[in-house]
């Protein structure tokens, strides 16, 4: 826990401050309403994106996910959910750094996966925009 009283992730930059955390390794079958039901027993949710979205027409084999809470205290407790299995997988949760910008909130997470092929790499930041 840093000194801001909220979990944070050093990428390089020191440690920041973070609400986010991002999911991987999800069923292709999982729903938006389904991650939103597992994890608002966390702590509230302030927003969720689901990659792909729900209803794409492409068959992919795996989804990832981005949650924001309202308390950032709650992305040390997700992180437990890591190896929860979930559907038909193991769960993995770490959290990701937000950076603000005037009408958007950028985040970016050291993930060990490829959204570009569905495969799992070395480390690498990855960017998810979110707001308008």
């Amino acid at each position: 826990m840093n000194s801001g009283g909220g979990f944070g992730l050093g990428l390089g930059f020191g440690l920041i401050p973070t609400a986010v955390i991002q999911v991987t390794n999800l069923s292709s079958a999982v729903t938006s309403e389904q991650m939103r039901t597992l994890f608002s027993f966390l702590g509230e949710i302030e927003e969720l994106r689901l990659y792909p979205p729900d209803n794409t027409p492409l068959a992919f084999s795996s989804k990832v996910c981005y949650i924001k809470f309202r308390d950032p205290s709650s992305v040390g407790v997700a992180q437990h959910l890591t190896n929860t299995v979930f559907i038909d997988r193991a769960l993995i949760v770490v959290p990701c750094a937000e950076v603000m910008q005037p009408t958007r909130t950028v985040v970016m997470c050291n993930t060990t996966f490829d959204h570009r092929e569905n495969t799992v790499l070395g480390k690498r930041p990855c960017l998810i925009s979110f707001g308008s």
